[in-house]
């Protein structure tokens, strides 16, 4: 099946834009959530002292305003996943890899917010080093979303040098970002503080970018012949 057998409608672009607005929503609210703090593993005190506080209106927005970017994810990959089995090829089940992937990411990151609740819900019977161990484990989860979300970027790139969805450069800066974002977490332990989070930020603006131009307007037509040889090559 070709692109220029597939309709294009304002469905598809609301879709690809719910990737987008992840993007922005997600960095967006973490920035309003953490505004002013510059320590990026601070002491068991000051966790609990976080803990202990009531969060500002600005806090609560920009909390509401990842979770909101976190639910707008799982739309475009509901649709993402859809859009590179669509475009056929000789493995469409590299998009099932990739919207399978970027649901795990989405899981962790969710529960990721557990500890944080637990730690609210009774900081007047905390310990200093327990609000660490709470605040740790959200970061430790934080870092081991880069896994999966490698993971979602490897597979996505795959398929659209498999199908042409996209082109070349789009597949082979996908493959890339996702290889490296799996490799340099492993390699580094899934530590909380030193990990390397550039492939993982690379990949946010890859989504974004994508996300973006498919909102704008729809992928160019590939002929039937040409699907699969970026796939052979690779």
């Amino acid at each position: 099946m070709t692109d220029s057998k597939i309709p294009w409608s304002g469905w598809d672009r609301a879709g690809a834009l719910c990737g987008a607005a992840y993007i922005v929503m997600i960095n967006v609210g973490n920035t309003l959530q953490t505004a002013g703090s510059t320590d990026p593993h601070p002491s068991g005190a000051a966790d609990l002292a976080g803990f202990g506080g009531h969060p500002s209106v600005t806090q609560s927005i920009g909390f509401g305003l990842e979770f909101t970017g976190m639910l707008s994810f799982l739309v475009f990959l509901g649709w993402f996943a859809w859009f590179l089995r669509s475009r056929g090829g000789p493995a469409p089940w590299l998009s099932s890899v990739a919207g399978l992937a970027g649901g795990v990411t989405i899981a962790v990151k969710l529960a990721s917010v557990m500890p944080m609740g637990a730690g609210d819900l009774d900081h007047a019977v905390l310990t200093p080093a327990l609000a660490r161990v709470l605040a740790d484990m959200n970061g430790a989860a934080f870092v081991l979303t880069f896994l999966p979300f490698g993971v979602f970027m490897l597979a996505t790139g795959l398929a659209i040098l498999s199908s042409r969805a996209l082109g070349r450069i789009a597949g082979w800066t996908a493959v890339v970002i996702g290889a490296a974002g799996v490799v340099l977490t492993l390699a580094t332990g899934v530590d909380p503080v030193a990990t390397n989070a550039l492939p993982f930020m690379l990949g946010m603006l890859w989504v974004l970018v994508v996300a973006i131009r498919l909102g704008v307007r729809p992928p160019r037509p590939v002929p039937d012949a040409a699907v699969g040889s970026e796939l052979a090559a690779a």
